[in-house]
């Protein structure tokens, strides 16, 4: 699947785990804002949202979480076989 800016932004999201990389939603907000800058839903706290709305319809997963710099809980992410299928067939 061809993923461009001019997808929905969770569409978008979901996309960038389609080569199988682990990512959480730091990550995801540095690769997301490259395409869509200036936008207000581009946010750590909306991608943060979308993640978890993705993961609750079975299009991702937690594959576990670790302690930031920060301390903060950092949560990992990866694509499911389901996650994998929907998106060839989009």
């Amino acid at each position: 699947m061809n993923m461009t800016a001019q997808n929905p932004l969770k569409l978008y999201i979901a996309g960038l785990f389609s080569n199988g990389e682990a990512l959480d939603v730091k990550g995801i907000h540095e690769l997301v804002c490259a395409y869509y800058s200036g936008e207000e839903y581009c946010s750590v706290s909306t991608i943060d949202e979308h993640l978890k709305s993705l993961k609750d319809i079975g299009i991702i997963y937690e594959e576990g979480s670790h302690a930031g710099d920060a301390g903060e809980l950092v949560t990992v992410y990866r694509i499911t076989e389901y996650g994998l299928d929907k998106l060839h067939n989009a």
